[in-house]
């Protein structure tokens, strides 16, 4: 049995929820604004919050910066 660091077992448990689309994981609507409240949705992306907002800006750790789940994700390049 693999044992993964909480960081990475958090993205790889995100990846499975989103069916293995990295885009989907980034623009998860399980923010508590756009859908119901994901404890583990500030740590999706594999990373600490903070790291995010200093490394990509607050537009990936703040959830009303986020798109609306109607977003088409298919034409959001990574």
């Amino acid at each position: 049995m693999t044992t993964y660091r909480p960081l990475r077992a958090i993205r790889l448990n995100c990846l499975e929820c989103s069916g293995g689309s990295p885009k989907y994981v980034k623009y998860c609507p399980c923010d508590g604004v756009h859908s119901t409240r994901c404890h583990l949705w500030p740590y999706r992306m594999g990373k600490r919050p903070e790291t995010m907002r200093a490394k990509y800006g607050a537009e990936f750790v703040t959830p009303g910066a986020l798109p609306l789940p109607n977003v088409q994700l298919e034409t959001i390049a990574d």
